[in-house]
């Protein structure tokens, strides 16, 4: 049975007045709908898109990390350690977490291993990243390189560094080296996973070895002693040592 031309009629003329409706609802929100800090917009007092003003910060033009060197170090044949001491030039953003990969090359350019990792990166901070016992089989390598992912999710942080120092440090190179060190924490809280981290020079200021361990923690004003060794002597006892402490201030960012 066709329907009637009058039926059809209010028929249209209630989809329209429905679209209209549903129109003047949408503008409505759009309108009157606050601006947010997560609208991909730079509206509101934001200094850029959902940054600045009263959103987070805007982490301004940042720098790519630099890498001061990169060596492998042999422990016996077949292996070798690895260690990169890299500089964050922003002094306000870091890195939750950096995945990177070293790799060894031989005299004839040839790659004789790859190691994956994962770090932190905290602001303006020297530090190194290091690679125990990586096999090499019967190559030598001569080139040590340090490669990070692309494009990381770089953070604003606003954590101090806690006030923490080696007060005190003593080497000795036999019967295996072994560099003991004592850690102050000039803070009133505690310090907790805390990364430490050697490297040993000779007279000329080369690199010959690092090493790196891990405390759990360390009661506010207090120290206390830790070691870092290696499983063979040196062929001479290193001239001097730099030891590198960090703690994560990416955490909970």
């Amino acid at each position: 049975m066709p329907i009637p031309w009058t039926v059809k009629r209010q028929i249209t003329i209630f989809f329209v007045f429905g679209a209209i409706v549903v129109f003047a609802v949408v503008l409505v929100i759009i309108l009157v709908s606050k601006p947010t800090c997560f609208d991909n917009k730079q509206n509101q007092n934001e200094l850029g898109i959902d940054c600045g003003g009263s959103c987070k910060p805007c982490l301004g033009e940042v720098k790519n990390l630099i890498v001061v060197w990169s060596k492998a170090f042999k422990l016996e044949n077949g292996k070798y350690d690895a260690a990169a001491i890299v500089k964050n030039p922003n002094l306000f953003v870091g890195i939750h977490a950096l995945k990177y990969k070293f790799k060894l090359y031989d005299s004839d350019n040839v790659l004789v291993a790859v190691r994956d990792g994962e770090t932190f990166i905290n602001p303006g901070e020297d530090y190194v990243i290091f690679q125990a016992n990586i096999d090499v089989g019967e190559r030598i390598p001569v080139r040590a390189f340090v490669e990070f992912e692309k494009n990381p999710k770089w953070e604003r942080i606003e954590k101090e560094k806690p006030q923490i120092v080696v007060s005190k440090k003593d080497f000795t190179n036999e019967p295996f080296p072994r560099l003991i060190i004592e850690i102050s924490n000039k803070s009133f809280d505690p310090v907790k996973n805390l990364s430490i981290a050697a490297v040993l020079f000779d007279e000329e200021g080369n690199a010959i070895g690092a090493s790196a361990t891990s405390v759990e923690s360390v009661n506010g004003n207090s120290s206390r002693q830790t070691a870092l060794t290696w499983p063979v002597p040196f062929s001479r006892p290193p001239a001097s040592t730099k030891i590198f402490l960090r703690t994560n201030l990416t955490h909970d960012n």
